[in-house]
């Protein structure tokens, strides 16, 4: 799992099937300074999310399990975040 911020959405001008529910967004990974890292990705979801919104994403084989059947996804949000407390370890 891991920290993401949603920076748009996917609309499709065409939907395959087992996408008709499962809206998909843009994440933008986040690092422990609330910084984007690395590339923006797909996620499926169950619903619409906000730009902007803070989310959990799953990734790999445990993604395309979030869905019930599964369906072909590398990534999905699986929550989103009310707010985020980074301290450091002593």
């Amino acid at each position: 799992m891991k920290l993401a911020r949603v920076v748009g959405k996917v609309v499709l001008s065409q939907q395959v099937e087992p996408y008709r529910e499962h809206p998909l967004h843009i994440t933008q990974d986040l690092n422990s300074d609330m910084e984007s890292v690395g590339e923006p990705e797909i996620s499926a979801t169950w619903q619409a999310m906000d730009e902007g919104d803070l989310v959990i994403v799953e990734v790999a084989r445990e993604a395309c399990n979030a869905f019930d059947p599964p369906i072909p996804v590398d990534a999905v949000i699986i929550g989103r975040v009310d707010s985020v407390n980074l301290s450091e370890a002593e």
